[in-house]
């Protein structure tokens, strides 16, 4: 499952774990930046294997990233990280 898909199946889930650990959030920061903050359906299954996270960490990193306002779902469904680095 790419990671647009769990970030719509987050937001079909409010009560998902917003708990993810600090590093597993830094792996997923950075795997977006490699792809120039967009993960698209494209480069989703990419995103998810250099962020070295299982399914379910994925889950709850992007649920915790988007509680904190670190990402975006864009109305096209890819998803845009929120950094100054991606400015």
């Amino acid at each position: 499952m790419k990671p647009i898909a769990f970030a719509a199946l987050l937001l079909a889930s409010p009560a998902f774990a917003q708990d993810a650990d600090e590093a597993s959030v830094a792996a997923m920061t950075a795997a977006i930046l490699d792809v120039d903050c967009l993960v698209t359906a494209e480069n989703g299954d990419a995103v998810l294997e250099a962020s070295g996270l299982s399914e379910e960490e994925t889950m709850s990193v992007i649920a915790t990233m988007y509680a904190a306002g670190s990402v975006a779902l864009e109305a096209d469904g890819s998803m845009k990280l929120i950094d100054e680095a991606c400015e």
